[in-house]
């Protein structure tokens, strides 16, 4: 079985879910603004925070991996290019990195069960209002699977929303999501369980997005890479 059968969807309901979700609290806008970090700057931090293949339990492969601005962001949003874009740099995001690492042997994956896909969100703000915004923006879409479910292709009975998770960095948000997903051309449905877990530290905010297939949930790795991002998050940013 090929890995984009499927992985797809949960590429597709990770980006629905917004470049930066998750919870509130934060800083209130006052102090002298701080300087804004050149696009050198911001892509050797975001190279630091972001996963690597080490990171990640054995059996993944090198992340498809890139730098994203304001405007591939807002391809996605579910409220048209226009809107997102505006909405997005009024958060004031300077820049992104997205990475996704697929396990070397799906067709196995499939058959044994277990977690076949985890896709990886970054973006760092001008400030840390603008990241706590961003965070009650995708805490709402999180809250509605109908909402997310007109965003994805060819998926069928999604269900889920917010489940309980430990608090860390500044704020953390958390869901789970079952569906089947029937790619064009493809005979089979397939059925899968996503955990998406959000943090913010400060102004970063990073997210993942872990799949399980084959009557599999996700494992304890959504804490610890969850728990990887918020450090480095920390280290970097603070």
């Amino acid at each position: 079985m090929r890995a984009w059968l499927w992985a797809g969807t949960l590429i597709v309901l990770a980006a629905a879910v917004g470049v930066a979700c998750g919870g509130g609290g934060g800083g209130d806008g006052g102090g002298e603004a701080e300087p804004t970090p050149d696009r050198p700057t911001l892509e050797a931090m975001l190279t630091e925070i972001s996963l690597k293949t080490e990171d990640l339990p054995s059996g993944f492969g090198e992340p498809t991996q890139s730098f994203t601005d304001n405007e591939q962001v807002a391809e996605n949003d579910p409220e048209g290019p226009t809107a997102g874009l505006e909405r997005v740099e009024g958060w004031g995001r300077l820049l992104g990195h997205d990475a996704t690492f697929l396990v070397t042997d799906t067709v196995g994956t499939f058959t044994k069960g277990g977690t076949a896909l985890v896709v990886s969100s970054i973006s760092i703000f001008a400030d840390e209002q603008g990241a706590v915004e961003a965070m009650q923006w995708g805490r709402d879409l999180l809250s509605n699977p109908a909402d997310a479910a007109t965003l994805i292709p060819n998926v069928s009975d999604l269900e889920g929303g917010p489940i309980s998770f430990a608090t860390i960095g500044d704020e953390t948000v958390a869901a789970e999501f079952t569906g089947k997903t029937q790619p064009e051309g493809v005979q089979i449905k397939i059925e899968f369980t996503a955990d998406i877990v959000v943090v913010r530290n400060g102004k970063g905010v990073a997210y993942i997005a872990v799949g399980a297939i084959g009557g599999a949930k996700p494992g304890p790795e959504v804490d610890q890479l969850i728990g990887i991002l918020n450090d480095r998050l920390e280290s970097v940013l603070r």
